[in-house]
């Protein structure tokens, strides 16, 4: 855009001096003509940088979630396409669960054997303590034999340990119950929300292993725009500030948004953990930040779609009317010829 204004300003000035001649081009035209060009170079740079930041650099972003399943095996069935809308709660893929059924299966069958065993043993314990307690009572009227005693409070010792075991051993059934049932009621993974899949190249009979991320979800229920703004532009930007932005794919078409952040960081300026004192090597200074957008308006018929690029100018409450309009010619214009 500055280059065309460029050349028409300097065509217009050939014109009017050297192709129809209607004025002398003398030393005081020379220098309103370089002047002006000067002073205009300036408002863009100070005027319209500051109080309208623009940047050519902005993409449409979405929440990626990774897929992965609960457990590793082999994959059964195949539900989803990519590239095809989805709802929430849409089946994608599931895994081969019949290893887990059978461990159900059997967790259930060796926790209820195991209760019955306990049934077992604290009737046979009641038993033994109703001896133990006659052995107390008798031995000291030397009606019984004094080793009697012994020997009846140590059945009974275990047997109150056989009972903790099996209590132990019923436990770790549960536990492996618990995890039996949640990996069958996980074996089928589902949209996480509404949206599509990029790269699914899932077939049945693929191995995957525990937690490995097999596909990629974009989410459709949060959209905003990233655009890159020059340092010295960002000063004056404050939450809710008005935008409009432009995307190659729709040429002439200027949307609106609003500011919802700045992003203070910078990964460049980042310094990482170790055991060498930083250089000036490890400094990478940024010449820019993130400014996030969020879109208003209706975008059915002009859908944003995840990843297209564009531009966009932020006005500012510093922003005088004549240079906002200034900088609106300017984005529709990029919009036009980009």
């Amino acid at each position: 855009m500055e280059l065309l204004v460029t050349i028409a300003y300097f065509c217009l000035v050939w014109l009017i001096f050297y192709r129809f001649r209607l004025m002398r081009f003398n030393l005081f035209w020379k220098f309103v003509v370089f002047g002006l060009y000067a002073a205009a170079a300036l408002t863009e740079v100070i005027v319209l940088g500051q109080t309208t930041p623009y940047s050519k650099e902005m993409v449409v972003e979405r929440v990626v979630i990774r897929l992965a399943p609960e457990f590793g095996g082999l994959v059964a069935e195949v539900h989803a396409k990519p590239n095809e809308p989805m709802a929430k709660g849409d089946p994608i893929f599931s895994m081969d669960a019949s290893p887990w059924k059978e461990k159900l299966l059997e967790a259930k069958g060796a926790l209820a054997s195991a209760e019955q065993q306990q049934s077992a043993v604290e009737a046979e314990l009641a038993a033994a303590q109703r001896k133990l307690d006659d052995a107390v009572r008798l031995v000291p009227k030397q009606m019984m034999a004094a080793q009697e005693l012994d020997i009846r409070g140590d059945r009974v010792d275990q047997l109150k340990a056989q009972i903790s075991g099996i209590q132990s051993q019923q436990q770790s059934l549960k536990a492996e119950l618990d995890e039996a049932s949640y990996n069958l009621d996980h074996a089928t993974i589902v949209a996480p929300a509404d949206g599509y899949l990029v790269d699914l190249v899932l077939r049945p009979g693929a191995f995957i292993r525990l937690k490995q991320p097999v596909a990629n979800f974009v989410s459709t229920e949060e959209v905003y725009l990233a655009a890159s703004i020059d340092q010295r532009a960002t000063q004056w930007i404050r939450p809710g500030d008005l935008a409009h932005f432009a995307l190659s794919m729709y040429p002439g078409r200027i949307f609106k948004a609003r500011v919802d952040s700045v992003v203070w960081a910078s990964g460049r300026a980042q310094l990482q953990a170790s055991g060498v004192l930083p250089t000036e090597q490890n400094l990478g200074p940024s010449r820019t930040f993130f400014v996030k957008l969020v879109p208003e308006g209706d975008f059915t018929q002009t859908p944003l779609e995840f990843g297209a690029s564009g531009l966009t100018a932020i006005f500012t409450d510093k922003a005088v009317d004549l240079v906002k309009v200034l900088r609106m010619i300017e984005i529709q214009s990029e919009s036009l010829l980009n």
